[in-house]
């Protein structure tokens, strides 16, 4: 079975693309199946955030560019300024991963979470498209290396 070599966050020319959700765009090992069904191996050192948008060179020197893929999402919108920071404390105090701009803030979607929310003025819509949350606040891409 064909194995990545290389993974980049530059677009490449490619041969093949793979659309991730969220969660399966931070992997360590794992066997994965591109849109076409070509299988290959992941096996790296650590997990690692794979970059939408970037490459993964595999030992054939095939590329497989990183998609976003689809999936269920909910829209948080407030009246005002202030309604809205609080709901992206009270988000933030559960460590949820979020998009944010001054109008809205974009979860993955959870009815438990949406019920919290609209119990704190926020309208929530419901959506499909992909998602591509901040950063983590300790380091580069998704990160685990701070205590409480």
């Amino acid at each position: 079975m064909d194995i990545v070599e290389e993974v980049t966050d530059q677009s490449l020319g490619f041969d093949d693309t793979i659309s991730l959700d969220f969660d399966a765009r931070f992997k360590r090992k794992i066997k994965l199946v591109s849109d076409s069904g070509y299988e290959f191996f992941l096996s790296l050192d650590k997990a690692t955030e794979l970059p939408v948008n970037g490459t993964l060179i595999l030992k054939s020197k095939k590329k497989i560019k990183v998609l976003a893929a689809k999936e269920a999402l909910m829209r948080i919108e407030t009246e005002n300024t202030i309604d809205l920071m609080k709901a992206i404390w009270h988000i933030g105090n559960r460590h949820l991963n979020c998009a944010i701009s001054k109008e809205a803030v974009i979860l993955r979607e959870d009815k438990v979470i949406a019920d919290m929310l609209e119990k704190l003025n926020c309208k929530v819509s419901y959506f499909q498209d992909c998602f591509t949350p901040l950063s983590g606040a300790y380091g580069v891409g998704r990160t685990f290396t701070h205590t409480h």
